[in-house]
């Protein structure tokens, strides 16, 4: 059944105090193109059903200073989910995405299919427990899921995962919803990530930008015209597929050379344990037992201590990602990019080489105005994401209710 007009209305000031908030009533009104005693008769209403509360002033700019409006952050919860090759995480946060309760626990595809769904299960269990010891106003909205590999958000399938076999086409959303009874989005963790950096980080009112997420795997979030660009498929941002180099080793999805398969974290750590098993000498741990492996951590701290083999690894990947990221500036022309992962934490050791590779290959006219910066989330930025894809998709169904 169709909303009425007032029901709608009311549903697009939701979405843009939590958006935008805390806003004024005048900026309200101009935002949703009504008058103001209008958008004072509807946050009335709001505030009576404790949507929406007032918070503070905003700055004076001669006379009474505007009272400012935000969401009511206690009127429900949502659970984030964060599934990729390290691990899965979970978390809770409040409608303005403020996080708590995280929790993580190992993964493996040797644990198969099932074991892996049940898993993901009993991370949303423990979150819903733990709200549930919050008494009878913790409401759960929405369950948020950031995955690796395609993920049909339309649909709510995950339609594979990296380095995982047995994950094929599973209809997650479906599951999840039957098991649970509570709303559940998926999503791609990049575009998850993407979402949170638009909404809560450093890309907040930033027009057109890129997230390049630099780990295990490699992706990269488009932001254009303010909105996280999605394609006709929900497929993008495979940035880790484009062709690196033409003799490359063969990566996960069938084609040789690309960008991940020689220049992401796991990448890396195949080549490090490679080198070790040639004999190279290296301060890189030589764990090479199958429970013990070689980790992106070591080679940025061998970096660091100026190993020769660490240092070439590094000045090799950063060479090759700079060089794609140069594309997409050339490309995309964006005011911001935010890197993010866990190579893009490992500070200056890679983010040096990195950012002269990016300037060397970027046009001239564009490059000097571009920002490169690091996301502020670290290792919160999957369920950051997870959260927000959460919070967002509540708030956008309010007004498709």
């Amino acid at each position: 059944m169709a909303m009425d007009k007032k029901a709608t209305r009311k549903a697009f000031l939701q979405y843009t105090i939590w958006r935008e908030g805390p806003i004024s009533r005048g900026e309200l009104a101009k935002m949703a193109n009504l008058n103001l005693p209008t958008i004072s008769t509807l946050i009335s209403e709001l505030m009576a059903e404790e949507e929406v509360v007032e918070e503070g002033f905003a700055s004076s700019t001669g006379g009474r200073r505007p009272q400012l409006l935000d969401i009511n952050p206690s009127r429900g919860y949502v659970i984030g989910v964060t599934f990729f090759s390290r691990g899965i995480g979970s978390a809770i946060s409040d409608l303005k995405g403020h996080i708590s309760n995280r929790q993580s626990s190992e993964f493996s595809p040797e644990l198969g299919l099932e074991a892996t769904i049940q898993r993901i299960t009993e991370a949303i269990q423990i979150q819903i427990d733990a709200l549930q010891g919050r008494g009878g106003k913790a409401v759960i909205r929405q369950i948020g899921i950031g995955l690796s590999g395609l993920v049909n958000k339309a649909t709510g399938v995950s339609c594979e995962f990296p380095r995982f076999d047995q994950w094929k086409d599973v209809p997650l959303q479906r599951i999840l919803e039957e098991r649970f009874g509570i709303p559940v989005v998926i999503d791609n963790n990049v575009a998850t990530i993407t979402l949170a950096e638009l909404i809560f980080g450093d890309l907040r009112r930033t027009r057109n930008a890129l997230y390049v997420h630099l780990g295990s795997g490699i992706g990269a979030g488009i932001v254009i015209d303010g909105k996280v660009y999605k394609g006709s498929r929900s497929y993008v941002g495979e940035f880790g597929h484009i062709t690196a180099t033409e003799n490359g080793p063969i990566c996960y999805c069938g084609n040789y050379g690309c960008l991940e398969a020689v220049a992401s974290e796991y990448a890396l750590a195949q080549q490090a344990e490679a080198a070790l098993r040639e004999g190279v000498h290296s301060r890189i741990p030589e764990g090479l037992a199958p429970e013990r492996r070689v980790t992106g951590h070591e080679i940025f701290r061998a970096a660091e201590e100026e190993d020769r083999l660490a240092i070439h690894l590094l000045e090799k990947s950063c060479a090759l990602i700079g060089n794609g990221i140069a594309a997409l500036i050339n490309l995309f022309g964006p005011e911001v990019i935010i890197l993010g992962g866990a190579m893009a934490e490992a500070g200056d050791i890679l983010l040096t080489p990195l950012r002269r590779a990016i300037q060397t290959k970027s046009l001239e006219r564009i490059e000097p105005e571009l920002e490169v910066r690091v996301s502020r989330f670290g290792e919160d930025a999957g369920l950051m994401g997870a959260l927000t894809l959460a919070l967002h998709t509540h708030y956008q169904d309010l007004g498709q209710a």
